[in-house]
């Protein structure tokens, strides 16, 4: 029974250890405890007589710490800048310790390199807005006994990658207490704790690290399209939409990157009829200039040619116009245009 209370109580003290590293009693802390015998002598009732033994221990410090990030990936685009990921560093220990932090390249498992790798403090007001100050170009900061600290790294993402590569980031937070990053859990530094007490290394290398996958997607704002009604002819020479109003669309089309297989389509309302021959493409921004064959390319009706532009009348409600602008190799922009008649 003695050897299963043992077993026990180590227990319940090992648990109580755990428990307090993230809010334990201050290293350095003085604990003291006495106890008292009272009793009377046999030949003295009267008399309460006393004996007493004190015993005093300084709790040493315990170096650990912890990082947690706001996620652990983020989907980007090629080229984008200012990508902010947001992490919480805590000193989980019971002194007050210094840290290294670092954020680097993964050295494997990756497609590219993040660049412009620059870390932030957070400055009172939660949420990154770019007037915090840079941590300083060594990474060092202290932290008290639970502390906590905000950090925001901002990264850029080259323009060359691809859809699908990946890339990683390491945050590290190192103490800097002598012997630390050398020790393994649970070895002890002599005298180089708070107020000259013991240091407790609770996880190996007294440091944490933190990964963080940068995926890059495709850029849904790569292309942008803008329909407007350029020209309107009713049969009485004005610009009255009625019955018989001859309409020219416009429709710019601006690709701000490579794209592929760029196909514009324009499905027509049934209140419209398409006029034959109307279609233009012009390898530019035209926008509120008329296009003609001065100034663009006519493109045939017919799905049977190669020239990319078709109207079929059999598609949708009322038929659809199609321009196949292709593969882009860069950004470009074009102006397409073609006109129906109001039913």
């Amino acid at each position: 029974m003695k050897t299963l209370q043992h077993t026990i109580l180590l227990f319940a003290g090992l648990m109580a250890a755990t428990a307090s590293w993230a809010e334990g009693t201050t290293a350095g802390t003085k604990v003291s405890n006495t106890a008292t015998a009272t009793y009377y002598s046999p030949t003295d009732s009267a008399t309460p007589l006393t004996a007493e033994s004190t015993t005093e221990f300084t709790v040493q410090e315990i170096i650990d710490v912890t990082v947690d990030s706001s996620s652990s990936a983020t989907n980007v685009t090629a080229g984008e800048t200012n990508v902010v990921v947001t992490y919480t560093v805590t000193n989980t220990g019971n002194g007050s310790e210094d840290y290294v932090i670092d954020v680097s390249n993964a050295l494997t498992g990756i497609d590219f390199d993040v660049e412009d790798i620059t870390i932030y403090q957070e400055d009172g007001t939660s949420g990154f807005n770019g007037t915090e100050s840079e941590l300083a170009t060594d990474g060092l900061i202290n932290l008290d006994a639970d502390e906590s600290v905000v950090l925001y790294v901002v990264v850029s993402i080259p323009a060359t990658v691809s859809v699908g590569d990946q890339a990683i980031t390491n945050l590290t937070a190192t103490s800097q207490t002598s012997g630390a990053s050398a020790a393994s859990a649970g070895d002890v530094l002599d005298g180089v704790g708070d107020s000259g007490t013991d240091a407790v290394v609770a996880i190996d290398g007294a440091y944490y690290q933190e990964d963080h996958t940068y995926t890059v997607t495709a850029n849904s704002d790569l292309v942008t399209v803008t329909k407007t009604v350029l020209i309107q002819l009713d049969p009485f020479g004005g610009d009255t939409a009625i019955p018989g109003t001859e309409t020219t669309y416009q429709i710019l089309v601006e690709a701000s990157d490579a794209v592929d297989s760029l196909v514009i389509t324009d499905a027509l309302p049934e209140q419209v009829t398409f006029v034959a021959g109307s279609l233009y493409l012009a390898g530019s921004d035209l926008a509120g200039t008329e296009l003609t064959s001065s100034n663009a390319t006519l493109l045939t009706d017919s799905s049977t040619d190669t020239d990319g532009g078709k109207y079929e009348a059999t598609l949708d409600t009322n038929g659809r116009v199609t321009v196949d602008l292709g593969d882009l190799s860069a950004a470009a922009d074009y102006t397409i245009q073609f006109k129906v008649t109001i039913d």
